[in-house]
């Protein structure tokens, strides 16, 4: 996250039930930013801890602030390489399933070398608390970036084994398809992203947070005047016009997260940091895959692949 991103992406208990036939289940309140309850339990998803909150919240960037221990539930670090570094954020949106951006697995479904990191706040830390992940598949979209930059960043992690959600790792929901995030509602951006965007700035060690406006996609295409950027319907754009508050690199594949209208302690992912102009700069908002138009997608490739020799 950062006060100022080049031309580039954000960079980089065992449950055995029918998932299509939970999403039928478990879905909630129609109106206003309804949201698909993934997991019907004592870990019901978008619930953050009952207390969370940093009291001592250091100022981090410009308007945001570092996270506390256990805040954002939901968040997840994708390792890969041989030396496992950190390469870019996701979110935990079922206990077998994180959602990220495409632009940070390509256009490719190799599994090698991955690894999920779950249940943390700093990227370095080895909490019990804490869980680490083997990859099962990677499912990039398929239209990924055909014809438009950057169109339809989502991609799936698939994991090897059920995660064991506890008050520090639990689900975030996923929003109905026919959700509608309005300019001018807030979200807030999580992750471990660079503070500003030169080249000498390192990713944050601790999470960080922010909130930003949801704008009018004719609004960011009339402030991103390079024309071989274009807000498409498969996006949508969050920040100020003045700039100060925003995603930057190391943020790629991290959530922006909303609440439901009708129960605020209830989060769920409206977008995936996907790319900028540069962080953080006047009327260079931040670009997010809007989820709801990937939902359908998103819940066929679920209930396609779910319990297939899992553990």
């Amino acid at each position: 996250m950062a006060q100022g991103m080049n031309l580039t992406q954000r960079e980089p208990k065992s449950r055995h039930t029918n998932l299509l036939k939970e999403f039928q289940e478990c879905i909630t309140d129609q109106e206003a930013y309804p949201t698909a309850e993934l997991t019907c339990s004592e870990y019901a998803c978008g619930r953050r801890n009952t207390v969370y909150g940093n009291m001592k919240a250091k100022t981090r960037i410009v308007g945001g602030v570092e996270s506390a221990p256990g805040d954002w539930p939901f968040l997840a670090a994708l390792l890969g390489g041989p030396e496992q570094i950190f390469y870019c954020a996701g979110v935990l949106i079922a206990d077998q399933w994180v959602l990220t951006a495409s632009h940070c697995v390509g256009n490719y479904s190799d599994v090698t070398g991955w690894t999920i990191q779950l249940g943390i706040t700093r990227r370095h830390s080895h909490t019990y608390l804490g869980q680490k992940l083997k990859v099962k598949r990677v499912m990039p979209h398929p239209e990924y970036n055909v014809g438009v930059a950057h169109d339809n960043d989502v991609a799936l992690f698939q994991l090897e084994k059920r995660v064991q959600f506890h008050e520090h790792l639990r689900p975030v929901c996923l929003p109905t398809a026919d959700t509608d995030l309005t300019p001018g509602t807030l979200c807030t951006v999580i992750g471990w992203g660079k503070k500003n965007d030169t080249d000498s700035s390192e990713y944050e060690l601790a999470v960080n947070e922010v909130q930003v406006p949801v704008l009018k996609r004719e609004t960011c295409n009339l402030w991103i005047t390079f024309k071989e950027y274009n807000v498409t319907d498969g996006m949508i754009c969050a920040g100020y016009p003045n700039g100060g508050k925003d995603a930057c690199q190391g943020d790629s594949g991290g959530p922006l997260l909303c609440q439901d209208k009708h129960d605020k302690e209830k989060w769920f992912v409206g977008g995936i940091v996907s790319w900028g102009i540069t962080c953080a700069h006047p009327k260079l908002p931040g670009v997010y895959a809007y989820v709801p138009k990937y939902v359908p997608w998103i819940r066929n490739e679920m209930a396609k692949y779910s319990d297939v020799g899992m553990g």
